[in-house]
C-alpha cells in the first residue's frame, strides 16, 4: 500500500478541508508529521485508517466521534484517500455515519455511511463499488491483512508496544491472537476435546448397542430370544441353537444358521414366482394379438373415410385454380396500376398547393402582378423584391451604430455610479486600518519581549520536569528493589530446600536398587555386577521405597527452583542499578533526594508541583513569542493596506469622471446616425419592418412561382403512368383497367388458395398408398376380442402378484438376517479398536489443552503464538543491535511467570553484562528503542505471513523525546534504512532536533475554527 493523496474535510480536528499530497513528500522518503499537543496529528493517521477500512484505531475508534466539533452545519463529514492498493490506483472516498439538516422542515436526520471505491483507467476513474460491504471486502482483499494489523503495521503505535513490552502472558496473546488469526488452532483445541467425548460415547454406545442386535435377529427370523444356556447368564450376547445341535453355540454361529434357512425359503418363493410369471406372459401374449388386430382395423376403416371426404371436395378445386391463374396475372399489372393511381393523385395535390401559393403571393405587401400571371412571370417579380431587400440589408450598419453609442452610454454611466459607491467604500475602509495601527503595534511589541524571556524559563521547566520524573520512577525503582531482595531470598531458600530432598531421594532410591540386587543372589550364581559367586553380607531394604519417577521429579522441581532463584537475582540486579542510574541523574541536575521511601515521594510531589507551575509559565511565553511573527506580518500587512487604499481612492475618483464625459459623447453620436437612417426607409417607420414586408413579399412570388412549375410536371408524370398501364393490362390479357383490378388478389389469399390445392393432392396420394399397404389388408367383421384377453391378463397377474409378495417377505427375511449377523460378529469385533482410539483422542486432547503429558502446560494456540513471537523477536533484534550500538537484542522464553501459562515471555539481552533482563528494568529510553524495534519487527513478520503484501508506507508516533543525541542518531540510521525499494517512511514527534534533521514536514496549527496544516517539501 502506498499513499497518494489524503483529503479530509470536518474529521476530527479539522474543521474545514486539508489536503495532503504524499507524492510531494516522497522524494526524501522521510518526512516529520509535528504540531502543537492536541493540534490533529494522529486525526491524520486515523483518517488513513478510516479511509481504508471505516474505522480508527484503539480507544479512539471505540468513541465513535469522528465528526469536527468545528465544523459547519452544512458542511459533511468526508474523508478521500488516492492510494496504489495491490498494484491498482485506487481512490476512496468515504462518509461515517453523521447528522444532517433534513431537506424539508425543521430539525435533523442521520446519514447512513457511504462510500464510493474508484480505479483510475485510462486517465480518468472508473467506479468500482457504492457498497459498503463489497467495497470493503475489495479493498482487504487488495490490502492483503485485516484492520488490526495494518493498525499495528503500517501506523506503528508506540505506547502500545510499550505496553505489549512489559505486558503479561495473557495480554501478549491477546494482541497476537489479533494480528496473526490464530483462531483455528483454538478450533482443533476444540475439536479434540469434542473428539474426546465423542470416542467416548461411541465406546459406551458400542457396549450397549451389541446387546440389542441379538433382539433384532430373534425378531427377523420370527423365533424367541435364547436364554437357556447358562453361558449367556454372565455373556449377554450368547444365544441356544434353535435346531438341536451337539452343544450350545455363540450368538454368531446362531445368527447365522437363521440366515441359511431364511436363503432357503427366499429359494422357493423365487421358484414360485418364475413359475406364475410364464403363466401371465403367456396371458399377455394374447393380450396383445387382439390389440393389434383392433388396431389394424381402425386403421383401415380411417383412411376409407378420407377417400370419401377427399374425393367430394375434388369438383370445387377447379375453380380455384382458374381464379389463382387470374390473381397472378394481375400481380405482373399491379406496379403499373399503382403507379397510375399514384401520379393522378399527386396531381390533385400539386394543383391545390398551386392555388394557395398564389392566394399568398397576392396577399403579400407590394405584390401587383395579375392573378393568372405564368410561372416565369412570377419569378421575375420575385427577384425585384429581392433585390430591394439587398438594399435595405445595407442600411443595417447604420442602425447598428446608433444601437452601439445607445449601449456605450449606458455602460458609461452604470460604470461611474458603480465608481461612485467604490469611492465611498474606500474612504471608510482607509479610515478603519488608520485606527487598527496603535493597538497592533503595542501586541507586536509585548510578544518580542516573551521571546526573550523563553529559553531561560523553558531550560528551568524542563530541569524540574526530568527531576520530577526520576524522583518518581527512583521510588518505584527502591520498591521493586527492595521486593526483588524479598523474592531472591525466598528462591534461593526453596532452592536448597528442594535440592536436599532431591539429594536425600537419590541416596534413598540408590539404597533401595542394592537391596533389590541383594533379593535376587543366591549362592553358587555369579553376581550381576561383579561376577562373585560369594554373597557374605546381602543388604535389606528399610524404610521408603523411591522410584525413579520421584527421583526425576525432585530433580526436576530443584532446576525449576534454581532457575526462578537466577532469574530474581538477575532482576534484583537490573533493579539495583536502576536506582544507581536514577540517584545519579538527579544528584547531576543538581537536586539532593531524601533516603526514605516517604520522603522521596514527597519530594517528588514538590518536583511535579513545580514543573507544572514553570510548563504553565513556558506555555503562556510560548503562545504569546509565537505570535510575533505574525503580529510583525500584519502590522506591515496593515502599512501597506493604508498606502494601498489611498492610492486605489484617487484613482477610482478619475475614473468616475471620465464615465460621466464618455456617456455625454455616445448619446449626441447615437442622434445622428438615427436621422440619416429615417431618410432612407421610403415612409416605413423602421428598418425591420422594411425588411419583413421585402422578405414577404420575395418569398410568396418565388413560391407561387414554384408551384406552378410542380403542376406542369405532375401532368406529364400522369399521362405517362396512365399509358404505361393501358400496355401492362392488355399484355396481360386484360380487355381494360377495371378488368385487371377485379382479377387482383392479396399475396396470403394467392398463398392459402395454392397451399390448399397442394394439400389435397398430397392427401390423395397418401391415403391411395395407406390402403396399398398389406398390413392394412384384413377384414372389419368380426371385430377383435379386447374384453377377453385383458380379463384372462388380470387373473394371471393377480396370482403373480401373490406369488411375489410371499417371496419379497422371504427375502426380506434373508436379507435382514444377512445383514444382522455379519453386524453382530463385527460389533464384537470394534469394540477393542473403539476403546484404544477413545484412549488416544484423551490423550492428544490433553496435550492440545495444556494437560497430561504437556510438561510446558501450554496449549497448541500458545505454542503457534510461541512461534510466531520468536520471529517477531528475532526480526526485532536486528534492528535493536543497531538502535543500540549491539547492545540490546530480544529473546523469546517459554519459562512461565507465577502461575501461567508458559512460551509467550519475552527478555532483552544485555550484551555488555551478559545478564538476560526483564523487559520490565529497561529504562525510558531503551523501553522506546525495544519497542519501536518490536514494532519494526512486528511489521516484517505480519507481512511476511499476509503473503508478502508490500507495504510502501510507514507512520512512527511519538517516542522520541527520551532519546540522547547518539542513541537518536542510531535510531534515524535505521529508519532511513527502512526507505529502501521507494518506502515512505512518516514520523510524529515534538522534538526540536528532528524539524533539523527531517526537512520534509507536515506542520498541523490548531485554532478556534478547527485545525489546518502546512507542507514543506525538501525542494522547498
Amino acid at each position: 500500500m502506498r499513499p497518494h493523496r489524503l483529503r479530509v474535510t470536518a474529521f476530527g480536528a479539522f474543521g474545514g478541508t486539508v489536503e495532503v499530497s504524499f507524492e510531494d513528500l516522497a522524494c526524501s522518503g522521510l518526512f516529520l508529521l509535528h504540531g502543537e499537543t492536541g493540534a490533529g496529528k494522529t486525526t491524520l493517521l486515523d483518517a488513513i485508517g478510516f479511509a481504508l477500512y471505516g474505522r480508527v484505531p484503539g480507544e479512539r475508534g471505540k468513541a465513535r466521534r469522528l465528526r469536527s466539533d468545528h465544523a459547519a452545519p452544512g458542511t459533511p463529514t468526508e474523508v478521500q484517500l488516492e492510494a496504489t492498493l495491490g498494484g491498482r490506483r485506487m481512490r476512496i472516498t468515504r462518509k461515517p455515519e453523521q447528522e444532517r439538516a433534513k431537506l424539508r422542515g425543521a430539525g435533523t436526520t442521520t446519514e447512513q455511511a457511504r462510500v464510493l471505491l474508484e480505479e483510475q483507467a485510462g486517465g480518468s476513474w472508473r467506479a468500482v463499488s457504492t457498497r459498503v460491504g463489497e467495497a470493503d471486502a475489495e479493498i482487504a482483499d487488495l490490502m492483503g491483512m485485516s484492520a488490526d494489523q495494518f493498525f499495528q503495521v503500517v501506523l506503528l503505535p508506540q505506547g502500545e508496544f510499550a505496553r505489549f513490552l512489559h505486558a503479561d502472558a495473557g495480554d501478549r496473546a491477546k494482541l497476537l491472537q489479533r494480528l496473526f488469526g490464530t483462531d483455528r488452532f483454538h478450533a482443533v483445541e476444540e475439536w479434540l476435546a469434542r473428539r474426546r467425548k465423542a470416542t467416548a460415547d461411541e465406546v459406551r454406545e458400542a457396549e450397549a448397542g451389541i446387546s440389542g442386535l441379538l433382539a433384532r435377529v430373534a425378531q427377523a427370523a420370527g423365533v424367541p430370544v435364547p436364554s437357556d444356556d447358562p453361558e449367556l447368564s454372565d455373556d449377554p450376547l450368547a444365544s441356544d441353537d434353535p435346531e438341536p445341535s451337539d452343544g450350545p453355540l455363540p450368538p454368531a454361529g446362531w445368527a447365522a444358521q437363521l440366515a441359511e434357512a431364511a436363503v432357503a425359503g427366499a429359494a422357493a418363493g423365487q421358484a414360485q414366482v418364475a413359475m406364475h410369471r410364464g403363466e401371465l406372459d403367456h396371458a399377455l401374449d394374447r393380450q396383445r394379438d387382439a390389440e393389434r388386430l383392433a388396431d389394424r382395423q381402425r386403421r383401415r376403416q380411417d383412411a376409407l373415410d378420407t377417400r370419401d371426404r377427399l374425393a367430394a371436395a375434388k369438383a370445387d378445386l377447379q375453380d380455384r385454380r382458374a381464379e389463382l391463374a387470374a390473381a397472378a396475372r394481375a400481380a405482373e399489372v399491379a406496379p403499373a396500376l399503382a403507379e397510375a393511381d399514384r401520379t393522378s393523385r399527386a396531381l390533385v395535390q400539386a394543383r391545390v398547393r398551386e392555388n394557395q401559393a398564389r392566394q399568398r403571393a397576392a396577399a403579400a405587401p407590394g405584390v401587383t402582378e395579375p392573378p393568372g400571371a405564368s410561372a416565369a412571370e412570377l419569378r421575375a417579380a420575385g427577384q425585384e423584391h429581392v433585390t430591394r431587400l439587398g438594399r435595405l440589408e445595407a442600411l443595417r450598419s447604420v442602425s447598428q451604430q446608433a444601437d452601439d453609442e445607445d449601449q456605450a452610454a449606458g455602460a458609461a454611466r452604470a460604470s461611474a455610479a458603480a465608481l461612485a459607491a467604490q469611492v465611498d467604500a474606500a474612504t471608510a475602509e482607509l479610515a478603519n486600518w488608520q485606527q487598527q495601527r496603535p493597538a497592533l503595534s503595542r501586541e507586536r511589541d509585548q510578544a518580542a519581549e516573551a521571546g526573550q524571556r523563553l529559553p531561560a524559563v523553558q531550560a528551568e521547566a524542563d530541569r524540574y520536569g526530568r527531576a520530577a520524573d526520576d524522583a518518581s520512577a527512583l521510588a518505584v525503582a527502591r520498591a521493586d528493589k527492595s521486593r526483588q531482595e524479598e523474592a531472591w531470598f525466598a528462591a534461593k531458600m526453596e532452592y536448597l530446600e528442594l535440592f536436599e530432598d532431591a539429594s536425600r531421594l537419590r541416596r534413598v532410591r540408590i539404597d533401595g536398587m542394592r537391596a533389590e540386587l541383594a533379593a535376587t543372589l543366591v549362592d553358587g550364581a555369579p553376581c550381576p555386577v561383579c561376577g562373585s559367586l560369594d554373597h557374605p553380607e546381602l543388604c535389606e531394604l528399610r524404610g521408603e521405597r523411591v522410584t525413579r519417577e520421584q527421583e526425576e521429579d525432585a530433580d526436576a522441581r530443584a532446576a525449576q527452583a534454581s532457575e526462578r532463584a537466577e532469574t530474581t537475582g538477575a532482576r534484583l540486579g537490573a533493579a539495583d542499578v536502576r536506582v544507581s542510574d536514577l540517584t545519579a541523574r538527579l544528584e547531576v541536575d543538581g537536586f539532593s533526594i531524601a533516603a526514605d521511601l516517604v520522603s522521596l515521594q514527597a519530594d517528588a510531589a514538590r518536583l511535579k508541583a513545580a514543573a507544572r507551575e514553570r510548563r504553565t509559565q513556558v506555555a503562556e511565553l510560548a503562545a504569546l513569542a509565537a505570535r510575533h511573527a505574525e503580529l510583525q506580518a500584519a502590522l506591515e500587512a496593515l502599512d501597506q493596506a493604508i498606502a494601498d487604499t489611498g492610492k486605489q481612492l484617487a484613482e477610482l475618483t478619475e475614473q468616475r469622471e471620465s464615465g460621466l464625459r464618455q456617456a455625454a459623447g455616445a448619446d449626441l453620436r447615437a442622434g445622428r446616425h438615427r436621422e440619416s437612417l429615417l431618410a432612407q426607409l421610403g415612409g416605413q417607420p423602421d428598418l425591420d419592418t422594411a425588411l419583413t414586408a421585402a422578405r414577404q413579399a420575395a418569398d410568396a412570388l418565388t413560391a407561387a412561382a414554384d408551384a406552378a412549375d410542380a403542376t406542369m410536371r405532375a401532368e406529364d408524370d400522369t399521362r405517362r403512368a396512365g399509358d404505361l398501364a393501358v400496355q401492362a393490362a392488355a399484355e396481360a390479357g386484360f380487355a381494360d383497367l377495371e378488368a385487371a383490378r377485379r382479377a387482383q388478389r392479396d399475396a396470403p389469399w394467392r398463398a392459402a388458395a395454392d397451399q390448399a390445392i397442394r394439400e389435397h393432392e398430397a392427401s390423395s396420394r397418401a391415403v391411395a398408398e395407406l390402403l396399398a399397404d398389406p398390413d392394412l389388408d384384413v377384414a372389419l367383421d368380426p371385430p377383435a376380442d379386447l374384453a377377453g384377453a385383458r380379463a384372462a391378463v388380470g387373473e394371471a397377474r393377480q396370482v403373480h402378484d401373490d406369488a411375489v409378495a410371499a417371496y419379497d417377505r422371504a427375502k426380506h427375511r434373508a436379507e435382514q438376517l444377512a445383514d444382522l449377523a455379519p453386524r453382530l460378529a463385527a460389533r464384537l469385533d470394534e469394540l477393542k479398536p473403539l476403546a484404544d482410539r477413545a484412549a488416544e483422542a484423551r490423550r492428544l486432547a490433553d496435550l492440545a489443552a495444556g494437560l497430561g503429558a504437556n510438561t510446558l502446560r501450554m496449549t497448541l494456540s500458545s505454542f503457534v503464538l510461541a512461534a510466531r513471537l520468536e520471529e517477531v523477536a528475532a526480526a526485532a533484534s536486528e534492528r535493536l543491535l543497531k538502535m543500540t550500538s549491539g547492545r540490546y537484542s530480544l529473546v523469546h522464553t517459554d519459562a512461565r511467570r507465577g502461575a501461567g501459562r508458559s512460551g509467550l515471555g519475552l527478555l532483552a539481552c544485555d550484551g555488555w553484562t551478559g545478564v538476560d533482563r526483564d523487559t520490565s528494568t529497561l529504562s525510558g529510553g531503551e523501553t522506546f528503542l525495544a519497542s519501536l524495534a518490536l514494532a519494526l519487527g512486528l511489521a516484517d513478520v505480519v507481512t511476511a505471513e499476509a503473503g508478502g503484501t508490500r507495504i510502501e508506507a510507514l507512520f512512527v508516533d511519538e517516542g522520541f523525546g527520551s532519546l540522547d543525541e547518539d542513541t537518536l542518531e542510531e535510531v534515524m540510521t535505521v529508519l532511513d534504512g527502512l526507505r529502501e525499494g521507494g518506502r515512505m517512511v512518516g514520523i510524529v514527534s515534538h522534538v526540536a532536533e528532528l524539524r533539523q534533521r527531517i526537512p520534509a514536514q507536515i506542520r498541523v496549527h490548531k485554532g478556534q475554527a478547527g485545525s489546518h496544516l502546512t507542507v514543506r517539501t525538501q525542494v522547498s
